[in-house]
């Protein structure tokens, strides 16, 4: 199982979404880290940068998957229009 750490920029967007909203992009993210191979998960590589997106809903997650530790990095937590926008 992997660890989920949160950059800043994505812990306080996380804290401003209604309460369900978040426990549904949470709860994703528990069972990324619990299987990040699950091929049942919306994920795709990303072009251009590191890392991988997640779809939920309308929001999209960028992360960043580090094997070696086990760990996964939550880059960035936004609305689909606005997550690739840097």
């Amino acid at each position: 199982m992997y660890k989920l750490k949160y950059r800043r920029q994505a812990r306080n967007y996380l804290a401003r979404l209604p309460l369900k909203t978040k426990t549904v992009i949470v709860n994703k993210l528990n069972e990324i880290a619990i299987d990040p191979e699950d091929p049942s998960h919306d994920i795709d590589v990303l072009k251009g940068r590191e890392g991988f997106r997640l779809r939920v809903g309308q929001y999209r997650i960028l992360y960043i998957r580090q094997d070696d530790q086990l760990v996964i990095e939550v880059v960035k937590v936004r609305s689909r229009g606005d997550i690739y926008k840097r």
